[in-house]
């Protein structure tokens, strides 16, 4: 792998916590807003304990624990971040590593 690949793999997987962090504020939002009684359930702490019990159960679906109001720049930086990656991913791609993989039977001596 290169180094222009390993830069780019960084990358992705830091916009991915990032859309993972978006994400779970969604479910926090979604689950509120299908609620009865969203602030009741809020200040009873029950809607706490429901998150943590849900992240336990589901460690790769999770809810914010805490309401984080997303700035709309904040949505705007990331969509901008990630349109540079793909693009830049892409043109790296098509151009081809700068090192050149053995295959996979291939021993190195």
């Amino acid at each position: 792998m290169c180094d222009t690949c390993r830069e780019l793999l960084n990358e992705a997987l830091n916009l991915a916590v990032r859309s993972d962090q978006f994400e779970e504020q969604n479910r926090r939002r979604s689950v509120l807003a299908a609620s009865v009684d969203a602030e009741e359930w809020e200040q009873s702490g029950m809607f706490a304990r429901h998150v943590e019990r849900h992240n336990i159960e589901n460690p790769h679906i999770q809810i914010a624990p805490t309401c984080v109001t997303m700035h709309l720049w904040v949505q705007d930086q990331y969509d901008r971040d990630l349109a540079d990656w793909q693009s830049r991913s892409r043109a790296h791609l098509m151009q081809g590593c700068a090192i050149s993989t053995p295959p996979a039977n291939h021993r190195q001596p």
